[in-house]
């Protein structure tokens, strides 16, 4: 294979594969598994392309049109393909015919146009787009019109192949010459018809005719209109579904320049209408006059060097169709953003403010919404967000206002931290005693005024001593302390049995050191606390209700 087949075709496809993947990985919303593959199969059909344009051989077709007869490659102004009756005369031995404003190539037979065309696409590519096709017709020749049709229908065969070879249309033009009186050039492009006399300017139709003689050649003129009209445009415009219809570029003609035949398309059509014949043999006609010259300046609008060739044009309009393809997805993917921030806002504004729990993960939604929108205002966006309109500033804003309007749930009361209140033993009993000192009922009456019972409050009272004497000893001293005390509440305030709990601790929880007489004394001391317990200190017929935790504290006495 040779490198200038194997460079452009690697190039070519290696921007297809570019701009494909491009689309799939950055816009097109599917999965990564499903991206994979897809790449896999793109690099598959990349090198199966690369293989196939390398190794395939395009043979140039043995037409009249050799290479050395082609324009040269900075040839400018339209080049046109003739094809049709009687070219031989018509180019008098030369293939090839130039002018101040283009060129004529003959392109013999109507059904060798597409070899022509791939011809000069092969040697001269970037030419083809100067090409143009000009079908000549001679009515007088044509014994048979049904002959004659069938050549348009291969004229317009050709041009649906030439088509799909260079990828669009060329202009066709129809050249029709009839016998009948001289006229000069007539050429209809549009609605009015203008006439190029040789070697004078072109003027109207209209005023033409109003000059010398002119007017006595209208009767032909207008019959050969019509059999343009109704034969040769008819058929390269009627419907056709195996081939598109071919309208013209423009029309000329002119008549008095062919040798009639005796019987011909154009003389039955002629005298059927008009009763005029035409016997007479043309003279001798400049050569330069054969050619319709006046048509090339209007060729030429439509005759430029193509930049590129057929496959350039195919990848410049893949890339096209993915760039409009990732401007839609930019677009979904937009308005599928706004969708969904939408939603949340919708969520978080139908929630009532005084349900703190869904409103507090509605909450973390917006705001999870707002930091990738942040995000994205620093980092850029996505690709896929990109082509599109991006609307991530305003629902930024959106959902700004709506976090700002979020009012946290109020601060629940603390709970009094449980504080036991001792009672110091020295204070209430004898030495070595668990009766209560006669004096002791006012200091009882003042510590305890916070102690009441309640349903599901159990009151514990505990009995506390230093470590002087024997352990058995000390516990029974606590406990029996403890249990004077209780006896003492429970006369006192009428409170029943079950809401005490009495324990005796002795010298096992001291709260100071038993080393030194201060410390002693703080461990002889009794405790009372109020304790949580669901089925504690329930009275008949009471409902139980939850109470605060109430600390109550007990002074030391000694033992």
């Amino acid at each position: 294979m040779r490198r200038s087949v194997i460079i452009p075709v690697a190039l070519h496809t290696l921007a297809a594969v570019a701009t494909l993947l491009w689309l799939l990985w950055y816009f097109i919303p599917t999965g990564n598994v499903f991206k994979s593959l897809t790449t896999v199969l793109i690099f598959l059909l990349a090198g199966w392309t690369v293989f196939k344009n390398c190794r395939r051989e395009q043979p140039v077709s043995d037409t009249t049109v050799s290479a050395a007869d082609l324009p040269l490659p900075d040839t400018e102004g339209p080049v046109v393909l003739v094809c049709g009756d009687r070219l031989d005369a018509l180019f008098q031995g030369s293939p090839l015919r130039k002018t101040a404003q283009g060129w004529w190539l003959r392109a013999d037979d109507v059904s060798r146009l597409t070899d022509v065309v791939r011809n000069i696409q092969t040697q001269f590519p970037r030419q083809v787009g100067q090409l143009s096709v000009m079908y000549r017709c001679l009515p007088d020749n044509h014994q048979d019109e049904a002959v004659l049709r069938s050549t348009l229908k291969t004229l317009r065969q050709q041009s649906k192949q030439i088509k799909s070879l260079t990828g669009f249309t060329l202009p066709v033009v129809v050249s029709a010459e009839f016998s009948g009186p001289e006229t000069p050039w007539i050429i209809v492009r549009g609605d009015k018809p203008i006439v190029c006399p040789a070697n004078d300017s072109p003027q109207a139709f209209i005023d033409w005719q109003q000059t010398d003689d002119n007017i006595t050649a209208l009767p032909a003129i207008s019959q050969a209109f019509s059999f343009i009209r109704k034969t040769l445009t008819d058929e390269l415009e009627k419907p056709d579904r195996l081939t598109p219809p071919e309208r013209a570029f423009s029309v000329v003609m002119r008549l008095g320049s062919v040798l009639p035949e005796t019987q011909s398309v154009w003389a039955d059509w002629l005298y059927s209408r008009t009763c005029l014949q035409f016997s007479r043999k043309p003279g001798q006609t400049d050569p330069a006059s054969l050619f319709p010259d006046a048509v090339l300046p209007l060729l030429a609008p439509f005759a430029s060097t193509v930049q590129g060739g057929h496959r350039t044009r195919r990848i410049i309009l893949l890339m096209w169709l993915c760039a409009l393809t990732a401007l839609g997805i930019s677009a979904l993917n937009n308005r599928d953003l706004i969708r969904q921030v939408s939603t949340d806002l919708q969520r978080w504004n139908a929630i009532p403010m005084n349900h703190y729990r869904p409103k507090a993960e509605s909450l973390t939604t917006l705001k999870q919404d707002a930091l990738l929108l942040e995000r994205w205002q620093r980092q850029g966006e996505p690709l896929r967000y990109s082509l599109g309109y991006y609307p991530g500033q305003r629902l930024w804003l959106a959902l700004q206002q709506a976090i700002d309007t979020w009012t946290p749930p109020p601060a629940p009361e603390p709970k009094p931290v449980p504080k036991i209140v001792r009672l110091d033993s020295m204070s209430l009993f004898d030495s070595g005693k668990s009766v209560l000192k006669p004096g002791s009922t006012k200091m009882l009456v003042n510590s305890l005024v916070g102690i009441k019972a309640r349903p599901g409050w159990l009151i514990v009272v505990s009995g506390h001593t230093d470590n002087t004497g024997s352990v058995q000893l000390n516990q029974t001293l606590s406990l029996q302390r403890a249990e004077a005390v209780r006896n003492w509440m429970r006369d006192t305030g009428d409170v029943p049995e079950s809401c005490f709990a009495v324990q005796g601790y002795g010298d096992s929880r001291p709260i100071a050191s038993n080393d030194m007489p201060d410390g002693r004394a703080h461990n002889r001391r009794v405790e009372i606390s109020l304790v949580p317990q669901a089925d504690a200190c329930r009275l008949p017929g009471a409902k139980h209700t939850s109470q605060d935790v109430r600390d109550v504290s007990t002074q030391e006495m000694e033992k």
